[in-house]
Parts: structure tokens; sequence; C-alpha cells
């Protein structure tokens, strides 16, 4: 049984204290110490209750208090509504937009019944979800509030739409979830993270996201929807019942064959999916049920698996760490050996075929009859990686040469990608969904992580270029390693003068630190989100998450091997 936890604001401004029901507390303030994830199943539910306008406030007092009161989303926004002259409490928009304030703020006069608010802002949150990092947090002014009498008391009768809430209130206030686009080949689902308030009909916002375009940087050609362009929400809001939601939207979708109408329903189904009391979709136009036969095969994972076990290279074997030892993968890992390997990556569903850095260059390693394959013997190849159409990705640090996509015969195909001069590329990782490359590369600036869009060859699925890099915030001097967590997250690793930290990363969300584990020099991802990361020491030993930092387990290796 879910449990509700109200929390009740106790000034005008939310403050850092909250009472909650139970022994429970939540921080609102001091310092920022690492801490483990709250992921999975775990379903926690907070309602923020703020005051609403007390008598006799001063103009001032109504403008924190609804500024607090943008907090709480229950009722449409109806306490924040509360603080708005008669006229324009119906008309003001608070999904317009959200900012994300650093600290309070300073209000100034204009003249005796205009007000402005100046903060500074970290983020911000557009009317479909999409969380941006400011470039900076240089204070910036709100459009002015202009007040009225409504019997006696102040009110706000002028505003700009949208929100504005704290840094910290933010993860309480609002909920993140995933909604899915396809790939150009209608292959794989491709994730797109979302913010919306947590009391704010999440059915419905995230269904009007979803017939929306992707975020910009995926929506350069490596992902489609399948929903047809113009179809609207014809019935709003989305209801729920008995666990499924009922969507109706406009004609479009009956000019579809089956097989489209399965896409529509699988990305729709798919977005809901972490929406509480959401087990399945029914489509409908004019509220008449639309007929979509089960996908009865070849639907695609919606979060793919790999191995929950350990990947990794020992002297003299290379396989899943199975108990203390080591379970080899026949013939594939006896290639590896050979070929003095010091990177692998398993191609996606295979454990059969792989693709190896050795002294020579990358191979192309099978565990069938084909002896290894020389695909690339460029100096100074970094680690390479393997998608699911079959196409080793390799470049030099130096970045000299470009990105090269390599099919298994042999045959060479240039990415083309504007990756900056004069960096170092540390890492270069797609993604499972085949859509996404994530870069690490480190330079005169420090260390940079970025993503970027991959642009296929519809009919070939060749990869041509990559879109525009999407710069995720990273901290450190010296770069180390990256890895996909999982389908939204990367992990990172960077070096101080007396430190390795470990970073984790939302693509279009937060970053947060992971601790500190010891002369960190690998990283990679499995199952579970951050339980399923492994950091390789310097020294050989194998650290898992613990708690708020990580512990070295038995195992040992010369590197971990990557699951794509």
């Amino acid at each position: 049984m879910r449990r509700r936890l109200a929390v009740l604001l106790l000034l005008p401004l939310l403050l850092p204290a909250l009472l909650l029901s139970g022994c429970v507390s939540v921080p609102f303030a001091g310092g920022v110490d690492p801490g483990g994830p709250i992921e999975g199943e775990v379903d926690v539910d907070f309602d923020f209750l703020p005051s609403g306008p007390s008598a006799g406030a001063t103009q001032e007092e109504i403008l924190r208090g609804f500024l607090a009161a943008t907090t709480a989303a229950q009722d449409n926004y109806r306490i924040a509504r509360s603080f708005l002259a008669e006229d324009v409490a119906d008309a003001w928009n608070p999904y317009d937009s959200t900012l994300v304030r650093a600290r309070e703020g300073a209000v100034e006069r204009l003249d005796d019944a205009t007000l402005t608010y100046s903060v500074p802002i970290v983020a911000s949150v557009d009317a479909v979800g999409r969380y941006s990092v400011a470039d900076s947090t240089s204070s910036q002014t709100l459009p002015a509030f202009r007040f009225v009498q409504e019997g006696g008391e102040w009110r706000i009768a002028e505003l700009g739409d949208g929100i504005l809430i704290s840094q910290q209130a933010f993860p309480s206030a609002f909920s993140q979830h995933t909604i899915y686009y396809w790939d150009s080949a209608f292959r794989n689902l491709v994730p797109d993270l979302r913010w919306f308030p947590t009391r704010s009909e999440v059915a419905t916002r995230i269904v009007r996201a979803v017939l929306e375009p992707p975020t910009s940087w995926l929506g350069q050609g490596a992902t489609v929807s399948a929903i047809p362009e113009g179809t609207e929400l014809a019935l709003s809001p989305v209801s729920v019942v008995a666990g499924t939601a009922q969507i109706d939207l406009t004609s479009e979708v009956l000019t579809l064959s089956e097989r489209e109408r399965q896409r529509v329903r699988l990305q729709l189904a798919a977005s809901l999916r972490a929406v509480s009391g959401v087990v399945g979709v029914d489509i409908t136009v004019d509220q008449n049920l639309v007929a979509i036969p089960e996908w009865t095969s070849g639907a695609p994972d919606v979060v793919p698996q790999v191995d929950p076990r350990v990947l990794l290279r020992t002297d003299e074997s290379f396989g899943f760490a199975t108990g203390g030892e080591v379970e080899p993968l026949g013939a594939l890992s006896t290639r590896v050996v050979e070929l003095g390997a010091t990177a692998v990556a398993l191609a996606p569903g295979r454990t059969t075929l792989a693709t190896a850095l050795g002294p020579d260059g990358v191979w192309a390693v099978s565990a069938g009859e084909a002896l290894p394959l020389l695909l690339d013997e460029r100096p100074g190849l970094i680690a390479p990686s393997i998608d699911g159409y079959q196409f080793v990705w390799s470049v030099p640090a130096t970045g000299s040469g470009a990105i090269r996509a390599t099919e298994l015969n042999g045959t060479v195909h240039e990415v083309e990608a504007a990756l900056p001069d004069g960096s170092r590329v540390v890492r270069l990782a797609v993604s499972r969904d085949d859509a996404r490359v994530l870069i690490m590369l480190d330079g005169r600036g420090g260390p940079r992580l970025v993503v970027a869009a991959v642009i296929r060859d519809e009919t070939s699925g060749v990869p041509v270029r990559l879109g525009e890099l999407r710069e995720v915030p990273l901290n450190g001097d010296t770069a180390v390693d990256a890895a996909w967590v999982d389908e939204v997250r990367i992990a990172s690793i960077t070096r101080t003068d007396e430190q390795t930290l470990v970073e984790l990363h939302e693509i279009g969300g937060r970053s947060r630190p992971l601790g500190l584990p010891r002369d960190a020099v690998q990283i990679v991802g499995g199952n579970g989100g951050t339980e399923g990361i492994r950091v390789l020491g310097a020294d050989g030993v194998v650290f898992e998450p613990r708690g708020s930092g990580w512990q070295g387990t038995s195992l040992r290796a010369s590197f971990l091997g990557t699951q794509q």
C-alpha cells in the first residue's frame, strides 16, 4: 500500500523545515553528502500544503506567499491561485514553464502597485517537461507583479505564466518520467527524460508531451514518432479505468495499418509505464475503441537488459564472474586472451560476438569458426563499442582520422562528427537503443562529457553522422572513464590531484556525486540503475556501490568488459 506523507509548509516561502508523519525528516538545507539512489519501485508520495493568503497581508507578503504556493500543484494549483485577482486566477497558466532558483530572491518596488522579483536561476523546465541547466546562475528578473485590492485585500492582478521553485523542493514537487520515441528504423524505443508536477494529471501531461516532437538534439533524424503528425488529445484528461489508460485521440490514427497502430500503442504504453496505477493503454477515437492486435513477436524491450554478472578479464581468462570463478564464453574467451585484449565489448544480446582492443588495433571476435578480423589498426585507438546493427565503433584518442563504424566483414564507414579541436577522446560508447552515443573528452579546458544522436541511413542502418553534441555538466580536473548506467543516465569518473570522483548524470536532468572510490580507472554499467555499476581500481580490485560509498569485492581484474 502506498503511504501518503502530508507535508505542511510552515512559512509563506518554502523553508527547510517540514512536518511529516512518523519519524521521517527531509533536510532542505545544509551540506550535500553523496547517498544511495532512490529508484526502482520505491514510491514516496509527498503533498506540499502551503498556506493561502492571510488577512491584511502586504503586497510583498502576498508575492512571497504566492511563490511558495507554486510548489503545490494539487487541484490545478488551487492554493497559488488564491493569491491572484479574480479576473486572472483562471487565466494564469502555471504549466507554461518552471524556473528553478538557487536561493531566495530579492523584491524591489517599481511603484505603489508593482513589485519585481529577481533571483538566480539554475535550471528550467518547459511546457512539455524538458529540463535545461542554466548557462549561468546570474540573477533573472521575473515579469513584474501588479497588485489590486479586492475586498480590502491585496491580490496579484498581473503576472507572467509559469512557476518558480527552489532547487531543494524541485525533486519532491516534480517527478521524472521517461517518454519514448522510435529510432528511424522502428527497431528500438528511444528514451527522452521529462519532468512533470507530481499533482498535475501526470498521465495527461505525458500523452501531450509524446504528441510533441522529441528534445531537439534527438530530433535530427535519429528518432521518429509512430503517432501521425497533427494528432491531438481529443478528450482531456486521460482517464485510468481498472489500470488501463483511456487515450482519446483525433482521427489521424485511423489511417494507420495494424503494425503502425501497434507502434503507437507501444510508444504510449512505454511512456506511461511509470505512472502509478497504469498497466495498459486503450486508444479511442470519438471514445470508440480502436482495434489494435497484440504484438505477438518482434516487439522491442522498453529497457534492454544484460547479464547481471560482472564481465571481466583476468591474467588467464575472460568471462562472467560466477562466485569466485570466471565462466568463460567458449572460443570467444580463448581468442580474447590470445589477442592480448585490453578492452572488450560484447554485442547486444550476444555472448558469441564481441569487439576487442589489442596491441595491433580493434578486432571483431566471435565464438564461431570465423577467426578474429582486424578492423582498425590506426595507432592510439581507445576501447571500441559495438551496436545492435553489428557495426564496430572505433576512434583514436587524438580524434585524428575521425570515428569509424566498421562492418564485421571489414567495410569501413566514416561517421561525421564535430569533435572539438585539441581534445583527447577518452571514451566512446553507443547506447543500447543504438540511437545515441556518449563521448568523454579531455583537453586544456578540463574534462567534457557529451551525448549525441546517431543519424543512420534509413535503408542500411549505416551510421552516417552524429547530431548536435549535448553537453553534460561534469566536475573534476581530468577525464578517466564514462559508461551508460541505464536508458537515461551516465556515470563518469574524473580525477583531481588527490582523488577520483564518480558522478551520476541524468540526460535531461540533474547530476549528483556517487562517492570517491580509491584510484578508480574504469567504470561499467549493468542492470538495476546505480546498483549495477562496477568500478575497477588501479590495483585490479572491483568495487561495487554500498550505501553512500564503494566497497571492494573479492573480484580482481585487468579490465572490465562492456555489455552493450
